[in-house]
């Protein structure tokens, strides 16, 4: 998948038609489509339960001034797996001279987000277009909007059987749970853009992720509640102004 989105990012940038002399930059009140290859960053408690993974998005894009684009955008991500197939727990309950240290093997653990929010960029540099070739503007991106969420677990084996002394029976697991919601998120960062013709323009952003969502608690598992979520993204993003 991570090779996948590279692939299609590079070829989609070098499949965009060149700047030729005398060309105008200029993208104001321009529409343009997009498209994103990530890679997230679980932060805070999402990092105890999470792997970093790469993702995917598109978007819509209008160049509405100099300095204000307005984005349309939705991203997927799935974390995969989770560190929650790892973690142990102590057992029997009942008789702490005797504890032994338990690890599910059936564990099974993921983490869906898709993301639909509208962000706004603000360039620090006027994007008034010229003859000079490509042309980078740092810009401010903040947005908001709604992430559907679903964390699924399964394969947990029940630490809180008796200990009857045969030893723990690893088929007695705790029934499959998903966390799912759809959340308020917003988001926040900076970024740059090129434009290197009148109509294709790529550019490289970072972005706080937050969502108003939580996940469960297990204690005999050592994992504490988790709200809200948090993920960092840094990735590239190619966009072609069609009209």
């Amino acid at each position: 998948m991570k090779r996948w989105i590279t692939s299609a990012v590079c070829l989609m940038f070098l499949a965009l038609p060149g700047n030729s002399p005398g060309q105008d930059t200029g993208v104001v009140g321009k529409v343009g489509l997009g498209l994103s290859g990530n890679f997230n960053f679980p932060v805070f408690g999402m990092k105890n339960r999470f792997h970093a993974q790469e993702a995917f998005g598109l978007y819509f894009t209008y160049a509405r001034d100099a300095r204000n684009t307005l984005e349309v955008e939705f991203h997927r991500t799935r974390f995969d797996p989770g560190k929650i197939e790892d973690v142990t727990f102590y057992w029997p309950e009942d008789k702490p001279e005797e504890w032994q240290k338990i690890k599910s093997p059936l564990a099974r653990n993921y983490m869906t987000v898709n993301a639909f929010t509208i962000n706004g960029l603000y360039h620090l540099k006027e994007r008034t277009g010229g003859s000079d070739g490509v042309v980078g503007s740092p810009f401010i991106t903040y947005g908001g909007g709604f992430y559907h969420y679903k964390n699924s677990v399964s394969g947990l084996i029940f630490a809180g059987q008796p200990n009857l002394g045969g030893g723990i029976d690893t088929t007695l697991e705790l029934a499959p749970f998903n966390d799912t919601d759809v959340a308020w998120g917003l988001n926040v960062g900076l970024g740059v853009e090129v434009l290197a013709s009148g109509r294709a323009a790529v550019d490289a952003r970072g972005r706080w992720n937050m969502l108003i969502g939580e996940l469960r608690q297990m204690e005999s598992y050592g994992v504490a509640r988790t709200f809200p979520l948090f993920y960092f993204e840094i990735g590239l993003s190619v966009k072609y102004y069609v009209m």
